[in-house]
């Protein structure tokens, strides 16, 4: 192959590597309102008890997992009726699978009937949980 073509094929792998790189970077954090049909969680784990829950999924070797768990247990602590509990999917594999979580930390918003109402794919924003949390605790 010429030099001219490998430089081409290299330059187009690093600008195709570049886009995917930066949609994940914009997706990974953000708060996604499910809008499919509403599913209640059953979790033995995981009591409904308040007015939402901020259902956190973990593992044991996951680094964003730890700040993660200090910002959702302080909104917690610091707003009404919200309830965080974390899991750890190292010894949970079926949660996974049943709730789709492709990355960790995998944050689950549930309203006060344990009903799914957003979901958060990574290391969460302190603002956008507020603001997911304000639309379920209004309504």
């Amino acid at each position: 192959m010429n030099p001219g073509g490998t430089l081409a094929i290299l330059v187009a792998l690093v600008a195709v590597s570049t886009v995917l790189g930066l949609v994940w970077r914009a997706r990974t954090g953000r708060v996604r309102v499910v809008t499919t049909k509403p599913e209640a969680v059953s979790i033995p784990e995981v009591p409904i008890n308040g007015r939402a829950t901020l259902l956190q999924f973990s593992t044991e070797v996951c680094a964003p997992c730890v700040p993660t768990r200090r910002i959702l247990g302080e909104i917690a602590k610091t707003t009404d009726g919200v309830a965080h509990v974390d899991l750890d999917l190292t010894h949970r594999p079926d949660l996974a699978a049943q709730f789709n979580v492709l990355q960790t930390p995998t944050t689950l918003i549930l309203d006060a009937a344990g009903v799914i109402r957003a979901r958060i794919g990574g290391a969460p924003r302190i603002a956008d949980v507020r603001a997911a949390l304000e639309l379920i605790l209004v309504a």
